[in-house]
């Protein structure tokens, strides 16, 4: 099943959101090693054991950018 750029974004942007949150109660690195854990699972799942492979050498060899923090409100 494909989906189109729209629909990843919105995935993209409500996990995203939902991570922020949690790390408001919780280490950021225990936030990130749970997103891993479950989109290893997921893609183990779903992959042949060759395309996980290659799905692992390409989030190896991808650069990613730090996003910026957001500023925390004082009330």
């Amino acid at each position: 099943m494909k989906h189109n750029d729209k629909d990843l974004e919105k995935i993209y942007e409500e996990t995203f959101k939902d991570a922020l949150e949690y790390m408001k109660n919780y280490p950021t690195q225990a936030v990130a090693a749970t997103y891993m854990a479950i989109a290893m699972r997921l893609y183990k799942t779903h992959l042949t054991d060759d395309a996980f492979l290659k799905m692992i050498r390409t989030v190896m060899e991808t650069e990613v950018e730090p996003y910026e923090k957001p500023k925390r409100r004082l009330h």
